[in-house]
């Protein structure tokens, strides 16, 4: 009897979620540990809540049954088609968007074009402060988490409550 397991049945939305934990969870403590006073955080905190932040949509497309191929081949790394194809399937059902969190999604995907956070671009480049990238991320993945039960962070944001 041939067992194999596929990709479809390796890549879970538990699993996703976990990793999307662990990257958010890097970020705050990248972030928290940066010994240079600004407003602005190191690129690597932003690329780790980017990756996060796909991570998390991801979890929520595959928990509403989109494929692993699909994942790949459709969205890739494409946040923005990630978080359009998660609205669509009802992600606005679990997890109330604000303008804020809006402007900070805009601005990551606007930071990662070309992949721009990974490598040097030259040029003038926009960062949101981490203060709005933050409860973006944690609050996207509290709500996801929950859905696809998995564990997520225990912090809140009164301001988006």
């Amino acid at each position: 009897m041939n067992t194999q397991i596929t990709d479809e049945d390796r890549t879970t939305a538990i699993g996703l979620a976990r990793y999307a934990y662990d990257y958010l969870n890097a970020a705050m403590v990248v972030e928290t540990h940066d010994p240079t006073p600004s407003h602005i955080s190191p690129v690597p905190v932003y690329f780790l809540a980017l990756h996060g932040i796909e991570l998390t949509l991801k979890a929520f497309l595959r928990y509403k049954g989109v494929s692993v191929k699909d994942l790949v081949n459709k969205f890739g790394h494409d946040l923005h088609a990630c978080y359009r194809k998660a609205k669509e399937l009802g992600l606005n059902d679990v997890f109330e968007e604000s303008r804020v969190d809006a402007d900070a999604m805009r601005m990551l995907v606007r930071l990662n074009d070309q992949q721009g956070l990974r490598y040097i671009k030259t040029g003038m480049k926009h960062f949101p402060m981490w203060s709005i990238v933050e409860p973006l991320a944690v609050r996207l993945h509290q709500a996801v988490a929950l859905l696809v039960g998995f564990k997520s962070f225990d912090k809140y944001y009164p301001c988006y409550q």
